[in-house]
């Protein structure tokens, strides 16, 4: 059984993590012949098999009119060429290809962000994707057998909204069970660590937690004074963490350690007392899940993704994205040694998917079935 795997637009961070995870989990099955269409065959030196082929097309990520010649001709072309069985397009958009079995693996949440000035001054891409990235996504979504999500909410809206046939929910970290019992309460603490790791991008919402601490600074300085945040920007990261490291440079409690080696993450999680996640923007949100694997209480903003992500959960709380003196407040009990966090419940759909092998399992037998 041949498959064609298509990530010409995948060069780094989570995106070429999970095209690498597929590349792997389809030739782990030695009955497929996987044909890779990649942007450089060098990012790919931990995928090599006797079943994997690796096709270069390093121009296609230089415009979006060669993107778009590419998903539209070049990929109908070699659709022809190769004849395989299925085809599995990488990143949000639908090519036109004749292929017995055709998917599309979602993971851009743009669509789903509201855009302010911010991203016209610090990130105009997002901006663009934000308005017209959905357009994207429809255009020839309906010959996809089924389109590949790792939440259901996302996969609600391209069907409903969009007009996608089905969707399959495949999450990239399978659920974890809780380990020890979650110490949530620090009385007589000198001071409470916080965490939150994260890139210098305009949507994971730096601002509401360094506008709790300004607030904190000026109206409860005892507070202020035993609390500790570690973020890991810095101003070597662009010129939005500059910018903010400029603007609250009189927050002597912040620690900006720029960004850390997944080691050291490790380290940071294990010596923290609170992990913060406050993105207004993912399709999954890893920090999630790492804080239940190191059995730390969570606070996350109010929006589908976090809910789902979290899943069942002793320890968090969740707080509107823009609502910094609630933050504030939290923190303040916190550091008083009051209990603030829940015990959270979420009703997952039996039909997720929570590992890549059974995702192959699930498009071999589309396959066979047609």
């Amino acid at each position: 059984m041949k498959i064609v795997i298509s990530g010409v637009n995948l060069v780094e961070a989570g995106p070429l993590k999970i095209f690498k995870e597929a590349i792997n989990a389809f030739s782990n099955d030695s009955q497929f012949e996987v044909i890779c269409l990649v942007n450089n065959k060098r990012l790919f030196s931990d995928c090599k098999k006797i079943n994997v082929k690796f096709l270069e097309y390093p121009l296609v990520k230089t415009s979006w009119l060669k993107r778009i010649f590419f998903e539209y001709k070049t990929c109908n072309e070699i659709s022809k060429r190769l004849a395989p069985d299925i085809w599995l397009a990488m990143h949000d958009m639908s090519p036109r290809v004749n292929t017995p079995l055709q998917l599309v693996y979602c993971h851009n949440a743009s669509p789903f962000y509201k855009a302010s000035i911010k991203e016209l001054k610090y990130e105009r891409k997002l901006l663009f994707f934000s308005l017209f990235y959905k357009w994207l996504y429809k255009i020839n979504i309906k010959s996809n057998k089924a389109i590949i999500v790792q939440q259901e909410w996302i996969g609600k809206y391209l069907v409903n909204d969009l007009g996608a046939r089905d969707y399959i929910v495949s999450k990239p970290v399978a659920s974890l069970a809780q380990n020890d019992v979650i110490k949530n309460t620090f009385p007589e603490q000198d001071s409470v660590i916080f965490f939150f790791p994260a890139l210098a991008r305009t949507f994971k919402n730096f601002e509401i937690i360094l506008n709790a601490l300004s607030y904190l600074k000026i109206h409860d300085r005892s507070t202020y004074q035993k609390i500790k945040v570690i973020l890991t920007i810095n101003e070597n990261s662009n010129i939005y963490a500059r910018k903010l490291i400029n603007k609250y440079k009189n927050i002597e409690n912040i620690n900006f350690i720029g960004p850390i080696s997944y080691e050291d993450v490790v380290e940071q999680y294990k010596s923290c007392d609170v992990v913060l996640f406050p993105s207004k923007l993912e399709t999954w949100g890893l920090p999630i899940s790492e804080a239940k694997e190191f059995s730390k209480p969570i606070i996350l903003v109010d929006l589908p993704y976090a809910y789902e992500t979290l899943g069942n959960y002793s320890s968090a709380l969740f707080i509107e994205p823009n609502d910094y003196i609630k933050l504030a407040d939290i923190m303040t009990k916190i550091v008083a040694g009051e209990k603030v966090f829940n015990n959270v419940n979420y009703n997952d759909n039996d039909a997720s998917i929570n590992s890549w092998s059974h995702l192959v399992r699930l498009i071999k037998k589309m396959a066979l079935d047609k």
